[in-house]
This record gives C-alpha cells, sequence and structure tokens, in this order.
C-alpha cells in the first residue's frame, strides 16, 4: 500500500494529513494531531479514469497548498532510546532476552510511533551492550509519555533512557585499553566524522514531500515469542545446528546435503516459492537473526532477510539467508527441487 504524510505547524503543535489508497478505488484521508490518533478519518472515491498513485499526488497537493509539508529534519528534535542490556557477542536474535525486549518494547515503540505520526525511524546502532534506536520527533513530550507508558507496561523490564535532543545521544564506542594512544585518537575521529556524516543526510540529500511511502498491505508479520519461540529455536537446534546465529552449511553444521546459490533470478524465487507452496506444513515461520521470529506466508520467503533461516513446522528443509548473499536450500525433496530447476545450469549451485 502507498501513503503519503504532511506535517504543519498550529498553535505550537505539529499536525498531520495521511493519504493512502487502502483499495483500487478509494482514498482514505487522516488528520490529527502529532501523537494522537486521527481526529478525522474520511473517505473518497477515486475517479474511474484515476490511478492511485495520481489521486495520491493530487490530493497531497491539495494538502500542500494548505500549508502542509515535509519539515526540514534539523528544525526537529531527535529521541533516542538507549538500552542497556546484558552483552552478547551473536547476532541480536540469538540473545535469551530477545524476544521479551521486541515484543514488549520495540515493536509497541514502532506502533504507537506510526500509529499517531510522531516518529520517522533514522536508524540504531549496537555495541558493548549499548542499543540505541533513533526517531526523528514531532511532538516531544506525547513521544515521551507514549514510551513512558510502553515501559511501564512491558512485562519483562530492561533499561530504557528516553533522551531528547537536537541530536542524537551518543555513546562512545568503547576501545581495548591494549590499543596504542595515536590509534585511539585515529579512531576517535573517524567516529566523530561518520556521526557528523550521518546527520548531515537529510540536508545533502532532500527528497520529494509528495514521495510515496511503501507500507505492508494487511498486518504486519506476526511475531513468535514465549514457549513456542523456545519451542522453534531448540528444535532448530537440535535437527539443522542451528542456534541463531551465523550457520556454516558447507561443514559439519548441516545434518543433510545442501545446494547454495550466490543470488537468485526473481522468476526462480517465484518457481521455489510456488513448489513450496504445494508441500508446506503450515504455519511457515522466518527466524531472522537481526529482528527475531516470525510467522510468514510463502510470498515472503524472499522478504530480505540478510541473516536468518525459513522452515515450517515439519522442519524436514530450511532455506538460509547468509549477509553473504548466498541462498542455501536443505532437505532431500527441497535439494531435489532446486536441481531440477537448474538442470539446464548446474555450474550455477555450489559456485563461489
Amino acid at each position: 500500500m502507498q501513503r503519503i504524510i504532511l506535517y504543519k505547524q498550529l498553535d505550537h503543535r505539529w499536525h498531520y494529513v495521511r493519504i493512502s489508497a487502502p483499495t483500487e478505488t478509494q482514498l482514505r484521508v487522516e488528520t490529527g494531531c502529532c501523537g494522537r490518533k486521527p481526529e478525522e478519518d474520511q473517505y473518497f472515491d477515486i475517479p474511474g479514469q484515476t490511478t492511485q498513485a495520481v489521486a495520491l499526488r493530487q490530493e497531497g497537493e491539495k494538502w500542500l497548498s494548505n500549508g502542509y509539508g515535509k519539515p526540514h529534519p534539523h528544525s526537529l528534535q531527535v529521541m533516542t532510546l538507549h538500552f542497556q542490556m546484558r552483552r552478547w557477542t551473536g547476532y541480536p536474535a540469538g540473545a535469551p532476552w530477545y524476544d521479551d525486549w521486541t515484543s514488549g518494547y520495540l515493536d509497541p515503540i514502532h506502533q504507537a510511533l506510526d500509529e499517531t505520526c510522531n516518529g520517522i525511524p533514522r536508524g540504531s546502532e549496537r555495541f558493548s551492550g549499548n542499543y540505541l534506536h533513533y526517531f526523528t520527533v514531532f511532538n516531544t513530550d506525547l513521544a515521551q509519555e507514549a514510551m513512558e507508558k510502553i515501559a511501564a507496561a512491558a512485562p519483562v523490564k530492561f533499561l530504557l533512557d528516553i533522551h531528547i535532543a537536537n541530536r542524537e545521544k551518543q555513546v562512545h564506542i568503547p576501545i581495548d585499553p591494549n590499543v596504542p594512544e595515536y590509534l585511539r585518537s585515529l579512531f576517535r575521529v573517524v567516529e566523530k566524522s561518520a556521526r557528523t556524516i550521518a546527520h548531515e543526510l537529510p540536508v545533502l540529500f532532500p527528497s520529494d514531500p509528495l514521495q510515496f511511502e511503501y507500507v505492508p498491505n494487511g498486518s504486519a508479520p506476526k511475531r513468535i515469542t514465549g514457549d513456542q519461540a523456545r519451542f522453534l529455536r531448540q528444535t532448530l537446534k537440535e535437527k539443522w545446528n542451528f542456534d541463531s546465529n551465523f550457520w556454516d552449511p558447507l561443514t559439519e553444521s548441516s545434518p543433510s546435503e545442501v545446494v547454495f546459490l550466490n543470488g537468485m533470478a526473481e522468476e526462480k524465487k517465484q518457481d521455489i516459492a510456488n513448489i513450496i507452496r504445494e508441500r508446506v506444513h503450515e504455519p511457515l515461520y522466518l527466524l531472522d537473526c537481526e529482528a527475531g521470529l516470525f510467522e510468514i506466508n510463502t510470498d515472503q520467503i524472499f522478504g530480505g532477510a540478510h541473516e536468518g533461516m525459513v522452515f515450517d513446522a515439519s522442519f524436514e528443509w530450511v532455506i538460509y539467508f547468509s549477509h553473504h548473499y548466498t541462498i542455501t536450500f536443505s532437505g532431500p525433496w527441497l535439494v531435489d527441487a532446486v536441481k531440477a530447476l537448474y538442470s539446464e545450469h548446474p555450474e550455477l549451485l555450489n559456485a563461489w
């Protein structure tokens, strides 16, 4: 689904208009105060000869002429959510506290800021137990109030500092004390330069105020937590030697034969998805090493995980996505299917 969000400051408060096209024939226009759910929610028919894209831009132009737009990023405040977590050296999703943290904090935070148009994600970083998430916010007091309510309602508590200022909260990356002083100074210079460039990027690359924002149709993938998540992780560990971290299927890590590819054409991905659709034992799952465990559908198998594994309730096959951009298939029937699919180009299989 496509949408456009524009903003205007009225009586010292930022207000928004969110224009979307939930169907081919309707526009939805929501207006309200940033930090609160829409006060007005209206639907309009799209004229028969007009496309969704044209209708969205035409409606957006009306609001632009009324003073709405995209404010300069540096005219707004930045909210840093600084979580101090127990140290973990692998991918985040493998940490024992990860599911409680995401379901109790991160998911509700993103949902609250998105529903009320009061926070635009602007990246995150993590190191040495510091997890920092940055958002451009419009109404700071309402943003802080929302974050405090979410933290208070979280069933499992984590140490959170909410910092709102003109710039992101900066936490120095620790340097090993054995590193020579001249290298330590050089590292600090590079660190400062990188953060300055990141801060200036919104200025260097201004965007069209009517550029579409794409959001998934329907609800977001269902996150799996609690006992079910523990069962899925444990079974993957027992059957596939996969522990929510880097998996080396070309060694003893894989209990059975694998085939891998350095990238796949889109039509081949669709062929694999269709084959799995015929044999899947639902539910179908994705364990994303960065984002956690989700229930997905076959259209989302090749949805862009940089490190993770797709599998179903049978645990008889897996597809592993590596940060090296390889895609690995395992499980007898799936390996045979991939080999058959590439029977005319076998040189593409297992080739670096």
